[in-house]
């Protein structure tokens, strides 16, 4: 099912957009973690650089390999989102609202499971994408008398 796309992107889009834009940060942010951060030693119940080197490597290896995922999965988003701009094919709004809800959605409880307080940014960039993309599906087009009309 599609939809006419409006003229100018709306608060709805933007929001959407950042929540897709978080996700692509929170990867980039992972990317750049040099060494473990206080929650990866107090969840793995070592003192301050009291990890050992395997496991800091492979602790390390593991984030920068989400860290490339969450990117693409935010570039992913945006991609989606300028399709439905582009096509008006909601489909394209809600494969973004899903993708990347549920990726960031599952980041902000691994964060929080990790117990650091940094899940709110997933957090939050799943709520933006799903409320975003959610105010932007709830518009209908109607034809009334040939033209078309958006209702909110």
């Amino acid at each position: 099912m599609s939809m006419h796309p409006p003229d100018a992107p709306g608060v709805a889009y933007r929001v959407a957009q950042l929540g897709a834009f978080g996700v692509m940060l929170a990867g980039l942010f992972d990317l750049a973690v040099p060494r473990l951060m206080p929650h990866h030693e107090a969840f793995l119940q070592v003192a301050a650089g009291g990890a050992p080197e395997p496991t800091a490597a492979l602790v390390l290896l593991m984030l920068h390999m989400l860290g490339v995922a969450l990117a693409g999965v935010g570039v992913a988003g945006l991609a989606l989102l300028s399709a439905w701009r582009r096509t008006g094919d909601r489909t394209s709004a809600l494969a973004a609202a899903v993708i990347v809800g549920v990726v960031a959605t599952t980041h902000a409880w691994a964060v929080h499971t990790a117990g650091s307080v940094l899940f709110l940014g997933p957090l939050a960039s799943a709520l933006f994408v799903t409320i975003g993309v959610g105010l932007l599906l709830r518009r209908r087009s109607h034809i009334t008398n040939g033209k078309q009309r958006q209702t909110g």
